[in-house]
């Protein structure tokens, strides 16, 4: 429990970061496998900020694909907590192509949907 809590402390820095500099705006892939009306979030998550980062080239598309976080613990990806938060991020993002990280918008409204979770 306590490194799934570290894990949800840790994605919520890095949005917050990400709000406050736009330029190292670092997208967060959270996102669960099963037990969703959602179906699989996680791998969908994982999909649409891949998609996302097609966009770009060279260098910089290969940057923001290594930028995506990786979850390979299934017992946290399937976690309740993880399924709900993953949720937030695949029904909140919305690409920005010359980036190929989620926009500001979007992230913001990530944020705000997993701190909803808590209350």
């Amino acid at each position: 429990m306590r490194s799934m809590r570290k894990d949800l402390t840790a994605i919520a820095t890095r949005t917050r970061e990400q709000l406050v500099t736009p330029v190292c705006a670092v997208v967060f892939t959270i996102a669960a496998c099963g037990g969703s009306p959602h179906g699989d979030t996680y791998a969908r998550g994982t999909e649409i900020e891949q998609q996302c980062c097609e966009h770009l080239g060279g260098g910089t598309r290969d940057k923001c694909l290594s930028d995506i976080v990786r979850v390979d613990d299934a017992k946290v990806r399937d976690h309740p907590a993880n399924q709900s938060t993953y949720r937030c991020v695949t029904d909140n993002f919305t690409c920005d192509g010359t980036t190929g990280h989620a926009t500001q918008a979007s992230a913001q409204a990530q944020l705000e949907c997993i701190q909803d979770l808590s209350d």
